[in-house]
């Protein structure tokens, strides 16, 4: 008899939820486990068990015993909290100890010990081999490696509930959203299929021998792109990073590859939501993200059989994409973000736009984006009405006869402001020949007035559209607003948001 190593020491178990408890064993064998007076019974079948505990209120210590006839698992250092799955990439990925300000919070981070991480081993191919994890406790021995947007998460909530509070860490860098879905998701969507018929393209005939030396040639370049970067060369000096590795059909960056071998792994274990950011892996395709991150999650909403499990999100901040700061790739991935926010039930976006590094993929400074999304948590799933978790949102736009644009926002705060009192930027106005051109802007109340004398006439307007642009409009809170355009084509209006409950946004 086995229990699934997601299981160990130092874990939290979700509160006020019926929680999955689940192994291996021999088909009939019975199953009984029972943790802090809660107590279930499973019969294996197929190789696997799964008991259901019955809900239990926040608190601990406990211990969770699983027992079959003479044998028995024992787990101690048991907490009932809030449990929250940490997907994405590799900024989701990046450590505390790598991240601006890391030194001084793990130095601080022995006072957290409710906050607990349990990493799913990173496996990019199943090979048999059994890689071990646990839950480690918040400390200085063991923070450093945690998720650093994660642990400002976690250490934000637990400060305004006081519950402890899991984080399962199922995160690799370089990766497209593609790579953490099923296949038969990809499959049953003719347009998502690309991802598919592009790998499997590459997979026919595969010549090993020719991809071992590609291999060998990538791992030298990249070595040296390194080696220069240490020691302190320019960008221009630098030149492009040596980027992608090339694919093979056993890649960490194959599609439904890191499903298989890593968040099927973390799946039944029962969780208070989701967390991601991810998105810089699908800038090359950024039309399609929209249909690409709702399939991926309803996919893992099922996988945790509950339609309303609330996901969110990072958008993608600021980022000058190796030379094309003014281009608009991550733009249209940060709309197509925006759209599923509008879209999907459950879920919310944490705008970041301010918090991106132009020449840098990798911003250091986590806690922002930690903060934000402990701010929608707050805000949308604990309900606290006190926090306020979203920066401004355009709703809809007015020309007036002189060929102003007035934008009406709807937000938090206050007021409108910019971030430290400068001069409002970062819109444009377009006319009727679709030509966008920057726009003076000034605050009046609940709006901004756009206007320039090369778009008399507009008839659409924009803010913060680029790869890196110059936008500065917050709420009273400092939340930036949300990059948008009003002539989103064939995409839906922005303005089709006001409309919605806010049960139909939570």
């Amino acid at each position: 008899m086995r229990v699934h190593p997601i299981f160990s020491d130092h874990m939290v178990l979700q509160r006020e939820k019926e929680v999955a408890i689940f192994g291996e064993a021999a088909d009939g064998e019975v199953i009984e486990v029972e943790c802090a007076g809660r107590r279930a019974t499973a019969v294996a079948a197929g190789g696997s068990w799964r008991a259901t505990l019955p809900a239990n209120d926040a608190g601990g210590p406990y211990r969770l015993a699983v027992r079959s006839g003479a044998e028995a698992i024992v787990f101690d250092d048991v907490w009932y909290g809030d449990v929250w799955l940490a997907g994405g990439q590799s900024n989701m990925q990046w450590p505390l100890q790598s991240s601006a300000g890391g030194a001084e919070e793990i130095e601080n981070s022995g006072g957290y010990p409710l906050i607990r991480y349990y990493e799913v081993p990173k496996v990019a191919y199943d090979d048999g081999v059994e890689r071990e994890s646990g839950w480690r406790a918040s400390g200085p021995e063991a923070a450093g490696e945690f998720s650093a947007v994660a642990y400002h998460f976690a250490k934000r909530v637990h400060a305004e509930t006081g519950v402890a509070i899991g984080i399962v860490g199922c995160n690799m860098g370089a990766t497209s959203a593609a790579c953490w879905v099923a296949e038969e998701t990809l499959e049953r969507d003719p347009a998502l299929r690309v991802y598919l018929d592009e790998f499997r393209a590459i997979a026919k005939d595969f010549d090993w021998e020719a991809y071992e030396a590609e291999e060998r040639a990538f791992q030298d370049a990249f070595a040296a792109y390194e080696a220069a970067v240490s020691q302190g060369k320019t960008k221009e000096e630098l030149g492009p990073v040596p980027w992608p590795p090339p694919m093979s059909p056993r890649s960490f960056m194959r599609p439904n590859g890191l499903y298989e071998t890593m968040l099927k792994r973390a799946a039944p274990y029962t969780l208070k939501g989701f967390l991601y950011y991810q998105g810089e892996g699908d800038a090359h395709r950024p039309m399609l993200y929209d249909k690409l991150l709702e399939a991926l999650i309803r996919n893992w909403r099922r996988d945790w059989e509950d339609d309303a499990l609330p996901f969110l999100y990072a958008q993608l901040p600021s980022f000058g994409c190796d030379g094309d700061p003014g281009g608009d790739a991550w733009a249209l991935l940060r709309e197509s973000q925006t759209i599923v926010a509008e879209r999907v039930p459950h879920t919310a976006m944490a705008v970041i736009l301010d918090c991106g590094e132009k020449d840098d993929i990798h911003p250091a400074d986590k806690k922002p984006v930690g903060d934000r999304l402990a701010r929608l948590a707050l805000a949308r799933v604990y309900g606290r009405c006190d926090v306020h978790g979203e920066g401004p949102r355009f709703v809809a736009m007015q020309v007036n006869d002189r060929g102003a644009a007035r934008l009406r926002f709807r937000f938090g705060g206050d007021r409108l402001t910019t971030k430290d009192g400068e001069q409002l930027v970062g819109f444009e106005l377009c006319g009727a020949d679709r030509v966008y051109v920057p726009a003076e802007a000034r605050i009046e109340g609940d709006t901004v007035i756009a206007f320039s004398d090369r778009a008399p006439r507009p008839i659409a307007a924009r803010y913060g559209w680029a790869n890196y642009p110059e936008a500065n409009l917050t709420d009273g809170f400092g939340l930036p607003a949300a990059p948008f355009r009003t002539d989103r084509e064939g995409r839906g209006s922005p303005a089709a948001i006001d409309g919605r409950t806010d049960e139909n946004r939570e």
